[in-house]
């Protein structure tokens, strides 16, 4: 049995959620805390596989509560439900939750994001995967960088040249950013110098994408290996993240599942380059193996390493508390039939388009699990998708 405790200074809300978990047939446990010293207490005498906490509450507000029980409890799956709508504040709460789930809360949303993050904990919790971690020469820190652009893009005096400002401060970022705005992808005329022109060009969702990813990639000085390039990693990366989003805006997706998708498809593989960087040698041997054998890459890694890129990238996302559908499409890329999520999402998206940027990798399709979700007659147009982007891409050059 699942043990969580609910955190919320509003009594009718947590007479509801006794309510709504209730008849669950010995699924979950439940306990409430009127605020967050109560949770404190209850927390110090009991574990709990989840903790969801309201953010605005008197006295200790629930990013604090979090931030305690990630001390306390590592453990624990931490959840803020809250009606705050301002981008900066939920991405504050980022640094110590797994997920932010808005008010008014669907209860249909809540189960869902409940099993899905028990799901995915458990996944993240395997020790192989754990020592895999462990051996890292270094797991990069949550880019605060990405916290600044999203306060600026929240501020009444927000503007292009603030965000620029911001992102300049980052050799790294800004280099992503001109190399991102420089691509065949956008064909510009001229070779943009600028970052305020480039930052304009990209927009203001994929700028902040790109804070995530070229934390990663500026935290890592990986050896030369004969069968790895950064180069070659990146642009498929970019490839896939582009293709990624399209494919959720053909679908009508909401905007900010598509920049899900978008930023997922941008950090996938970034497994790889903590490898490369930290066993490089072992690494080497994954890949000279996936090639002789002609098997995927993560099966070669679980056989040097116990576990795969795949899970060592979505170990970091998630030690970052980034959404839990973007650390569910970089965990589950390559095996969409492992996630408890049955219908479309980003992680179909990232899925699929992982496979169409890579040609070597578009038999990995798993067409079963795309008739089971009831999206195999979609994948023609999603092919006609990828072919577009590459014709694009190959006229830009």
């Amino acid at each position: 049995m699942k043990r969580i405790l609910f955190v919320e200074d509003n009594q009718v809300l947590l007479q509801l959620y006794d309510v709504l978990f209730a008849g669950e047939n010995g699924q979950w446990e439940t306990a409430t805390a009127a605020d967050g010293q109560a949770a404190l207490e209850l927390l110090r005498h009991s574990a709990f596989d989840v903790v969801a906490s309201d953010m605005q509450m008197p006295g200790m507000s629930g990013i604090e509560l979090l931030a305690e029980v990630r001390r306390l409890h590592p453990q624990t799956s931490r959840i803020i439900i809250s009606g705050v709508s301002n981008q900066a504040e939920a991405a504050d709460a980022l640094n110590c939750t797994h997920l932010f789930l808005p008010k008014p809360l669907n209860t249909k949303t809540l189960r869902a994001a409940l099993a899905r993050i028990c799901s995915l904990d458990a996944y993240l919790q395997d020790d192989r995967l754990r020592s895999l971690a462990g051996k890292m020469r270094v797991l990069p820190s949550f880019p605060l960088i990405y916290q600044e652009i999203l306060r600026e893009i929240e501020s009444p005096n927000s503007s292009i040249q603030n965000i620029a400002q911001i992102v300049a401060r980052d050799p790294g970022i800004i280099a992503k950013i001109l190399q991102v705005a420089n691509s065949a992808a956008f064909g510009l005329p001229e070779k943009v110098n600028d970052p305020v022109e480039a930052v304009q060009q990209l927009g203001l969702a994929t700028v902040r994408s790109l804070a995530l990813s070229a934390q990663v990639f500026s935290s890592f000085k990986p050896g030369r290996l004969k069968h790895f390039s950064t180069d070659v990693l990146w642009s498929h990366l970019m490839q896939c993240g582009e293709l990624a989003r399209t494919i959720m805006l053909c679908e009508n997706a909401e905007f900010a599942e598509a920049e899900d998708a978008f930023t997922a498809g941008l950090l996938h593989d970034l497994g790889q380059l903590m490898l490369a960087d930290s066993l490089p040698d072992e690494f080497e041997k994954a890949l000279v193996l996936a090639g002789k054998e002609k098997i995927p890459l993560p099966e070669a890694e679980h056989e040097i390493f116990g576990a795969t890129h795949t899970g060592l990238g979505a170990y970091l996302f998630g030690l970052w508390g980034l959404p839990a559908a973007i650390v569910e499409a970089v965990a589950f890329h390559h095996t969409p039939e492992k996630s408890d999520l049955k219908q479309f999402s980003a992680l179909t998206a990232v899925h699929v388009a992982n496979a169409l940027c890579d040609k070597s990798e578009a038999t990995g399709l798993d067409l079963d699990y795309l008739a089971r979700i009831g999206m195999a007659d979609r994948l023609a147009d999603w092919r006609a998708a990828a072919e577009l982007q590459q014709e694009e891409m190959r006229s830009g050059l």
